[in-house]
């Protein structure tokens, strides 16, 4: 089983949003074998994915149900095989690890934080996300589940 991670800062909007995409676009898609989570550099254990984000991801029809948010520990970070960042700064803070990505480095653009801002933020942001979802998938499905 391949293990991807995404990593963002509280893990309550960008992360878990990229988490919910990419598994969807995996079982549509009929990959298997490949496990898709999402954590946060500082952030609880166990908080529900931000109001903002569920109702975005709504929009572009995912179900977003049962989130909750994990902090990225040193064990979980080990144990994923590719982990990607949603910005080159949080990757700075984890560049000792193995195949830890910015997205820029994937997609040629980092997803920006929507905390604060208004469903059009988020929905934006969620576009981005579904892009930078169908690139990975893309390279995924190239690579035959390989590398990204």
């Amino acid at each position: 089983m391949k293990r991807i991670l995404f990593v963002c800062t509280g893990n309550t909007c960008r992360s878990p949003m990229a988490e919910v995409i990419l598994k969807t676009k995996l079982k549509l898609s009929g990959i298997k074998g490949i496990s898709v989570k999402s954590a946060g550099l500082s952030c609880s254990d166990g908080e529900k994915m931000s109001a903002n984000s569920f109702k975005a991801l709504k929009l572009l029809g995912y179900k977003p149900y049962g989130f909750k948010s994990s902090r990225a520990t040193g064990a979980t970070l080990i144990k994923s095989d590719v982990i990607i960042c949603m910005t080159r700064e949080h990757k700075s803070y984890i560049a000792n690890f193995p195949n830890v990505y910015a997205m820029s480095e994937i997609t040629g653009y980092d997803i920006a934080d929507p905390y604060g801002g208004d469903i059009n933020v988020y929905v934006k942001t969620s576009h981005e996300i579904e892009d930078a979802c169908n690139i990975i998938l893309q390279k995924l499905i190239d690579n035959k589940g390989e590398n990204i």
